[in-house]
């Protein structure tokens, strides 16, 4: 496969993580302190430099996620007594204006990750990429309060602030030193993203969710158990709100209404600091046991073609079998069988070689018709093996290995054209990988008889033995 596309299929792939990863940073500068630096009347914030990073490596609509993260989480600490005048403004409940309030929050910092993620995006395919992202990270913090600064003039002009306080940010002493940081950070977080170890790395990692059949049903599992994890730790939170109130009862001191909701707050706050961590520790865990799966997978797969072996593919088949659903709705799964046409004469007349060269080029065809459909195998010799689990219509299945058959026929050795003979068996409920590789042989064994480069399609055909049993027990009813 061309490095190009590898790279591009990579770094497309491997997104959620990288997204998921940033949010957690965003979370974590929002409730600590690396985020922000209180200066009276309003507090300065940094927390806008994840936002930067996810537009430069992901893009416009990831870098408006993160700012929607941004605002919810400034909004959630503006939320609190102890707060300036300057940030209550930021709070639904504080300001008394919700609607305004969640403008100015959230909606401000959407509008600025959506800005910052599209001049990256134009920046990237400029001239001088690398020029244009340092370009846009350094107009970044100013983007960024002009944004803030022009809803809060729009929403609450009696706060006195507006378009023109993003003048005095830029006079600040400490900017120039503050954009050098940022740009070196944002510049060495896309460099070290395009180098070939992180994009093989992430290739590494998309491979195997591709052939993890059973990820997808561990997703609903996963977003249950953070939201139990979050309801648990709110619970906690209001528990030792509860006991601090307590305690101080205990020895003489009552507190008010609005420092018990504070201290609650805060402790919420501490939490979804913690939180954040737990969840980038992870996807580092995460990440660290798909690449030992990965090693472990490679050492399986098939030394020239790169596909599956015999046994690991029955074995991923027979764990797809078990967790299919059969909707009988026309649609299904299916197992397909098929090899070279001649290929023993390819090997006799051109050399071994050649007979490799075409078993690559059969399984790169295989790849691009039905990779992102099916697990591929190579059995052995020019005997190769797809089980579609992603359910398809008889005429879906039709154009896919017509498809299939147009790559292998580009395949040239010499002066003559690769083409095959392939038989497909739709999946049905109670059929093993055994079942189906059994009746998908014979089809093969059809369509080699009806003179090769063709496809046939049937059902399953039972063992002769099982055919007479099943007709003696007949007989003797």
């Amino acid at each position: 496969m061309d490095r190009t596309v590898r790279k591009n299929e990579s770094e497309n792939y491997s997104n959620p993580y990288i997204l998921c990863g940033l949010i957690a940073a965003e979370l974590f500068m929002s409730f600590s302190f690396l985020g922000y630096v209180h200066i009276a009347p309003i507090s300065i914030t940094f927390v806008y430099i994840p936002v930067l990073i996810t537009g430069c490596l992901l893009g416009p609509k990831e870098s408006a996620l993160v700012g929607a993260v941004f605002g919810l989480s400034s909004m959630w600490k503006a939320s609190a007594f102890y707060v300036g005048a300057g940030d209550a403004i930021f709070s639904p409940s504080m300001s008394g204006r919700p609607l305004e309030s969640i403008l100015l929050s959230v909606g401000s910092r959407v509008l600025f990750g959506l800005v910052i993620g599209i001049l990256y995006y134009l920046a990237k395919r400029s001239r001088h990429p690398l020029a244009g992202i340092i370009l846009v990270t350094t107009v970044g913090r100013t983007v960024h309060t002009f944004f803030v600064y022009a809803f809060m003039g729009l929403f609450f002009p009696e706060s006195g602030f507006g378009i023109e306080n993003v003048i005095n940010d830029i006079r600040r002493w400490d900017f120039p030193l503050f954009i050098l940081i940022v740009d070196s950070i944002v510049c060495l977080c896309w460099y070290l993203y395009r180098t070939d170890h992180v994009r093989n790395f992430l290739g590494r990692i998309r491979k195997m969710d591709s052939v993890d059949s059973l990820a997808r049903h561990y997703r609903m599992t996963l977003v249950i158990l953070l939201v139990f994890f979050l309801c648990s730790s709110i619970s906690v939170a209001l528990y030792f709100t509860d006991r601090i109130g307590s305690v101080m009862t205990e020895y003489g001191l009552d507190l008010e209404e609005k420092a018990v909701y504070d201290l609650m707050h805060l402790e919420i706050q501490f939490l979804f600091g913690i939180i954040s961590l737990a969840l980038l520790a992870m996807i580092i865990i995460i990440l660290y046991l798909k690449n030992v799966n990965y090693l472990y997978y490679k050492a399986r797969l098939d030394s020239l073609t790169g596909l599956m072996g015999r046994q690991q593919f029955f074995q991923e088949g027979e764990r797809l079998l078990g967790s299919m659903r059969y909707s009988g709705d026309g649609k299904s799964g299916w197992f397909i069988i098929m090899d070279i046409d001649s290929f023993k004469e390819i090997n006799d007349q051109y050399g071994h070689p050649e007979g490799d060269r075409a078993l690559e080029k059969v399984a790169e065809a295989l790849r691009q018709t039905l990779g992102k459909k099916a697990i591929l195998g190579r059995l052995g010799g020019d005997e190769f093996v797809a089980f579609v689990y992603f359910p398809l219509t008889r005429k879906e299945i039709d154009r896919c290995l017509n498809s299939l058959k147009l790559e292998v026929a580009k395949i040239r050795i010499e002066k003559q054209n690769v083409t095959c003979s392939i038989g497909a068996i739709s999946v049905k409920e109670g059929y093993t990988g055994e079942d189906l590789y059994r009746s998908a042989d014979r089809l093969l064994y059809e369509a080699k008889k009806k003179g090769k480069d063709q496809f046939v399609y049937g059902e399953y055909i039972q063992d002769r033995t099982a055919q007479r049993d099943a007709a003696d027990q007949d007989g003797t009813i």
